[in-house]
Parts: C-alpha cells; structure tokens; sequence
C-alpha cells in the first residue's frame, strides 16, 4: 500500500460526530534517506511535520507531544517506518455557521507497516473532539 491512495467512504466515529474517510495516504518516512540516525530521522521528521502544520493548521499529529519529548531525549530508536495521512469530512457545522459547506480534518501518524491503518484510524479519532479541531470549509460557486 505504499504510496496508495485509497478513496473509500468509510465512517468514523469522532467524538460525538460521524465523519467519512475521504483519502489515506501511506508513506515511507525513510524513502530517499541515504544515511542517518534514529535522532537525525526524529529530528528531520519533526521539521517536515511542523512544515504540514503550517500548510494546513487543521493537521492533527498524532503523539505530538511524545516525539517532540522523544527528539529531546535524543532516543535511538527509530520511527516506525510508515507515515499515514487521513482527510476526513463531517456535515457537521461549527455553531453560527448558515453557509453551506462542511467540515474536514487531517490526522497524521506513525505505524510499522504490519498494522491495519483503518483500525489505527479509528481509535486515533475516537477520542477527539472534531468540534475543536475541524475548519469549515464553504462550497465554492
């Protein structure tokens, strides 16, 4: 599944709201990495993630918090070898909102290419609130 793109209507509990799975991208976080370290590869990882968060502040980044503390510990162990991205729209709207339009998030992670990313998926979402971390997305004319 490296590099698929899989464009299935799966839904996913998120909070109290029900969201569709738009796009899954599957990566290998080492592609193109000729020589390194478990630290070097945190390091770079981190500096490519807090590049997504500027791109797109709407980005949930799983475990944040651990590899940042991770990078500063210098741990030597290395990432899992898969980076996964998931879009995934709601029809719920933010209070206020009378345009038309949806909602959408993107979450990212790390997982060893013998787990499920859908089940991972899923019980990433089950805990978060989409209400704080969706952005509005209007329909376009």
């Amino acid at each position: 599944m490296n590099g698929a793109r899989i464009h299935e209507l799966r839904g996913y509990e998120v909070g109290p709201v029900r969201a569709e799975l738009r796009a899954l991208t599957v990566e290998d976080n080492r592609e193109g990495m000729l020589e390194g370290t478990p630290y070097l590869h945190r390091r770079m990882s981190l500096l490519r993630i807090g590049t997504a968060m500027t791109a797109d502040p709407h980005l949930y980044v799983h475990d944040l918090d651990v590899l940042r503390a991770d990078a500063e510990s210098r741990l030597d162990e290395w990432l899992p070898r898969e980076t996964v991205r998931a879009r995934l729209k709601s029809w719920w709207l933010p209070e206020g909102i009378t345009d038309p339009g949806h909602t959408e998030l993107s979450v990212m992670w790390f997982q060893t290419a013998a787990e499920d990313p859908f089940a991972r998926l899923a019980a990433i979402l089950r805990p978060l609130e989409w209400t704080s971390l969706a952005r509005f997305v209007p329909f376009e004319d």
